[in-house]
């Protein structure tokens, strides 16, 4: 081959990987949050497994359904994907091999957020588009609940025995009343252990462990312990105190 041949090759063969540049390699996919709804807005971030420069480290950002492209990968090469917000921090990560060179690597199956916290204070996030909390508190002190549609009202932080916890739920006119005392389950459902300072969210305060619970039986009165996530059962007229709070179904606008 002649020497002008071999020139001309060689550029050639430079413009090539040139022009591939920052398109090495890519890989599409989708986010998606714990209900398999896409999440916009969300930065995808990809880190190579054994960094090499200028491929140690790729971004895109979701679009308006979720899916995203990430280019300029190091073909054939190992990547960890993580959603990072500057709203809410999340465990999730998927491990991915780049496509080789010039090639487009799909992913199976979308990428799921099964639970985030914001940065601040670690409360449960709901919406990942938006980074709102499960529970808001309103400047009546309501601490409404998203998740399940309830609303919720503290009542005072001291001893209460089980009929004045009555009493004072049926007198509360916090935002207009009808408040009740909550069931059991309503309390398991506050129930997160290592959360806050009494294994509920921090928006619920109060220096006790023990919340009254709503008691049917004429004779018979529960409650629920935060302290060990376990319910107990007492008589009625017993002098049994604990705290209380008051709950209903949230309000039409």
């Amino acid at each position: 081959m002649k020497i002008g041949s071999i020139s001309a090759l060689i550029i050639s063969l430079v413009l090539g990987l040139g022009g591939c540049g920052g398109d090495q390699s890519a890989v599409e996919g989708k986010l998606v949050d714990w209900d398999g709804k896409p999440v916009a807005g969300v930065k995808i971030t990809a880190s190579q497994v054994q960094p090499l420069k200028g491929y140690a480290q790729i971004e895109t950002v979701t679009k308006a359904d979720g899916t995203f492209r990430l280019n300029g990968l190091y073909p054939s090469s190992k990547y960890v994907l993580k959603p990072q917000s500057d709203k809410w921090t999340s465990k999730t990560a998927a491990e991915v091999d780049s496509a080789p060179l010039g090639e487009t690597a799909l992913l199976t199956e979308p990428i799921k957020i099964t639970e985030a916290f914001l940065i601040d204070g670690g409360i449960p996030v709901v919406d990942l588009s938006t980074g709102a909390t499960r529970f808001t508190v309103s400047a009546e002190g309501v601490i409404a609940d998203a998740t399940t549609g309830l609303e919720w009202v503290i009542g005072p932080d001291q001893d209460t025995n089980y009929s004045q916890a009555e009493q004072w739920v049926a007198g509360s006119s916090v935002a207009g009343g009808g408040w009740r005392l909550p069931t059991r389950e309503e309390l398991k459902g506050l129930y997160q252990p290592d959360t806050g300072e009494r294994n509920m969210p921090p928006a619920f305060k109060t220096s006790g462990w023990l919340l009254w619970a709503e008691s049917r039986d004429a004779s018979s009165a529960w409650s629920f312990n935060f302290n060990s996530g376990v319910e107990y059962w007492y008589y009625r007229d017993s002098a049994e105190a604990n705290r209380v709070f008051g709950v209903r179904t949230r309000s039409k606008p």
